[in-house]
């Protein structure tokens, strides 16, 4: 199939840049011309079993971090409110430094593991969402589902002092949006940082509605003074 072809290139793309790697180094470092590379990378040829452990090996990841193709489907069914494992959602929060609204995709694996428990990526600083292959900060880590909550536990696959966790209120009335907190590091100063955040199964209109939803409102500011501690509700 020509779409797990593209799936591995794209892995393969993403995995070197997130490495700081160009083509003729990771080329030179597998044995393969730089028209080789390129063609993985655009799923023009397919790659042989040796090759690719060659490569994940060269990249640091594990064979399956490259082979984890999934067809896509909706992340959650009209009027459900609860996770169920499929593949994408939209994450979103308020970049004060940049003034806009990040995009982010959480990816989570289809099949749990035991105890409610799935793989998840993160895809973090997107331009857009149909390329999340050029995000600037890639996360693996994991999704743990429970009947009010939903939380992630990530990695940075490019700093691995860093580590973020996400934790989300369940929504019984808005077909599985979710509001929560975001917990890690910060770039530019590198320090700890929490802030809010969106999760949708659909792609949400970034108008000014969102944005403050996603802003630290007075009522916030409030609430940390009289309690002493950063506390979301759920106004998804």
């Amino acid at each position: 199939m020509k779409e797990i072809s593209m799936h591995v290139g794209q892995r393969i793309r993403l995995y070197r840049k997130m490495k700081g790697m160009t083509i003729e180094t990771f080329a030179a470092l597998i044995g393969k011309s730089k028209a080789t590379v390129s063609k993985y990378e655009n799923g023009d040829i397919s790659i042989d079993i040796e090759t690719l452990f060659g490569i994940a090996k060269a990249l640091e990841v594990s064979v399956s971090r490259l082979i984890d193709y999934a067809e896509e489907t909706d992340a959650v069914a009209e009027g459900s409110s609860v996770l169920s494992g499929k593949t994408r959602y939209y994450m979103y929060f308020y970049d004060g430094r940049r003034s806009r609204i990040a995009r982010n995709i959480i990816e989570v694996q289809d099949g749990g593991q035991e105890n409610g428990v799935f793989d998840a990526n993160m895809y973090a600083y997107l331009e857009n969402f149909e390329r999340y292959d050029q995000c600037k900060l890639l996360y693996h880590g994991a999704m743990r589902r429970y009947d009010t909550f939903v939380n992630f536990n990530f990695e940075n696959q490019n700093n691995k002092v860093e580590r973020a966790f996400l934790y989300a209120i369940n929504s019984f009335s808005h077909s599985g949006r979710m509001a929560g907190l975001y917990c890690g590091l910060s770039t530019q100063p590198i320090l700890p940082a929490c802030f809010k955040f969106v999760l949708s199964p659909v792609i949400l209109e970034e108008d000014e509605a969102l944005k403050a939803e996603l802003m630290v409102s007075k009522e916030d500011v409030k609430a940390l003074k009289k309690m002493n501690m950063f506390v979301v509700s759920d106004h998804a």
